[in-house]
This record gives structure tokens, C-alpha cells and sequence, in this order.
């Protein structure tokens, strides 16, 4: 059965265990051509337009109405990443400590999705955008009226992977608006981190950060663990090959397969993720690198380690 998101009122209590993000809220990926990149990830993903104009689209699932994906006719890679406050307090705490910090603000000014109170945006040290939205009057998950998508394979935001030359201060960063480690792997020596998983609520990550050249690695959806293989069926179906996959990951234990767009921009398909808890601590790798990447043995190919958005 798919799972359907129930409408849950977040507290002070909730945002003491759950930590005060509810996850991704909605990722704005740059394509060059966004009738191409429309029917592209229509008829991939059975996400539905459900707001266009001005040379941007946004697409939901259409079993739940929510908005998970955005297209910018502006070039390639990322726009911006978008996490959702649980409460009108955590938005004005996190307001607070960004200002605190030091970190330009933009609040209010940038488009972003139907149904939001209010959003802020910042820059990340990688020069993306990162934004938070307030949503507190999204209506309760429904299918999109006389749209059908993929049927009863609910689509969901997941995380993102960045590549960056000082995974430490990008890891900083995120905290000041209450990222945590999950599961990080030290450069030699101890001079700083080859990869730091970090969450801002009880999934085991949202955002992957990796040592590399600045950029944008892949941005992940997922489904459910018995949707993602008819997933796979129907991409089979429409013989767009994967890049690499299926494969299991050791961090949040999920299934994947990468897929890039007309554009090359990428796409990681995932299970759902495991739970470790907002005060789960830190916990270094303690496994051989190839099995971090995929449990079943195969690794990827060149052009995953090599390219990004």
C-alpha cells in the first residue's frame, strides 16, 4: 500500500525528538528547456504540473497533491533546496540564528512554491541556495483531480548530495540551522572529513556532503520499498537507461538507481530511509569504502564519480 501522509500538528514537544525541519520540502533543479524537461519527468515520474509560469514549473505526486520538485528554464543544476520549519517558532528561531550568525537573509522575495506563509533564503558556502519555508496551511494529501500519474506510487522529496573543498565548514554551516552528523568518514590525519552525512530531523540524512570540487551531485526522491521496483519497471518499460543501480546503500540503508535527465542533471531514485532519531550521535564509517557506496559489491561507473550538476 502507498504511504499517505496524514496531517500531524507539530509542537514544541515534537520538535524536541523529531528535530526542527520536517525534511525537504521541495528541490528547484535548472533546465535549459522546460517543455522538454516538463514532459521528461512526467512521463518518469508521474509528477504532475501543478502551478507554471514565468519559465517555472512545479510538480507534485499525484496519488498526494504534495509538491516535491520545481524546474527553473535557467540553465543547468541547482536553484535552490528548500526545508520546511515544523513550527512559526522554529522558523523565527532559525530566522534568528542565521542573523545571529551573520548570514544575509533574503525573506519573502523569492518565488517559491504554492502554499507557503512565508520562506527565507540564504547562500551556502558552495554559492547554493538553501531556503525554509513556513507551510502551516498545506491542505491534507489527496490525489490530483484527473490526473494519474504512476497510479499508487507515491513520490516524495528525499536529500541532495553537494561536493565541496571544506566539508567541515559546509557541515558548520548547516548546524547554525540545526543540521547534525549522522555518519562521517575523516581525511588522513584528522585535517577534515572526506563525507559528512547530516539530518535536521529522525531520517539518517538530508543533505550528504562530499569532498570534491564545488557542485551538486544528485538530488534524491523516493518511494516506498515495493514501489521503487514497479518504479523500475516502468523506467525499464521506457528504456531510459540507469547511469548506475540498483544498488543498497549502508547510510539510511536504501535502495537506489541513478538516472541523469536530457540536460545531465541527476537524479538518485531511493527506498525509503531509515529512522536513526534527531539525538542519534555521530558515528564514524567503520566499514570498507565499497560497501559504504553499494552492500551488493558493484561500484559506479567514471562519469559518477567524475561529473556533477
Amino acid at each position: 500500500m502507498p504511504r499517505i501522509e496524514h496531517p500531524v500538528v507539530d509542537t514544541i514537544e515534537t520538535v524536541q525528538w523529531k528535530g526542527p525541519l520536517a525534511g525537504t520540502d521541495h528541490t528547484t533543479i535548472r533546465v535549459p528547456d522546460l517543455a522538454t524537461a516538463i514532459d521528461w519527468y512526467r512521463s518518469l515520474l508521474g509528477l504532475v504540473v501543478t502551478e507554471q509560469g514565468a519559465g517555472r514549473a512545479f510538480l507534485a505526486s499525484s496519488l498526494t497533491g504534495r509538491v516535491v520538485l520545481a524546474l527553473s528554464e535557467t540553465g543547468r543544476g541547482l536553484d535552490y533546496v528548500s526545508f520546511r520549519a515544523r513550527t512559526p517558532e522554529v522558523f523565527q528561531t532559525l530566522g534568528a540564528r542565521l542573523d545571529a550568525a551573520d548570514v544575509p537573509i533574503s525573506q519573502g522575495s523569492s518565488p517559491t512554491r504554492p502554499g507557503v506563509n512565508d520562506a527565507l533564503r540564504v547562500s551556502m558556502p558552495t554559492g547554493h541556495d538553501l531556503e525554509i519555508v513556513l507551510a502551516t496551511d498545506d491542505p491534507p494529501a489527496a490525489p490530483v483531480t484527473g490526473e494519474y500519474g504512476l497510479g499508487s506510487i507515491d513520490i516524495r522529496t528525499s536529500h541532495l548530495q553537494l561536493r565541496t573543498t571544506d566539508v567541515r565548514g559546509l557541515t558548520d554551516f548547516l548546524g547554525v540551522v540545526g543540521f547534525r552528523s549522522s555518519t562521517f568518514v575523516p581525511l588522513p590525519g584528522g585535517a577534515g572529513y572526506f563525507i559528512q552525512f547530516v539530518r535536521a530531523n529522525e531520517f539518517h540524512h538530508q543533505v550528504a556532503i562530499l569532498t570534491g570540487t564545488d557542485g551538486v551531485h544528485h538530488v534524491a526522491l523516493e518511494v516506498d520499498e515495493v514501489a521503487f521496483w514497479a518504479l523500475l519497471d516502468h523506467i525499464g518499460v521506457l528504456r531510459r537507461p540507469a547511469e548506475y543501480g540498483p544498488v543498497r546503500h549502508h547510510e539510511g540503508n536504501m535502495l537506489s538507481f541513478y538516472i541523469r535527465d536530457p540536460f545531465g542533471n541527476r537524479l538518485e531514485l531511493t527506498s525509503s530511509m531509515e529512522q536513526v532519531g534527531y539525538d542519534y550521535p555521530p558515528t564514524m564509517a567503520g566499514h570498507e569504502p565499497w560497501y559504504h557506496m553499494n552492500m551488493w559489491g558493484p561500484q559506479p561507473p567514471e562519469s559518477w564519480e567524475q561529473e556533477w550538476m
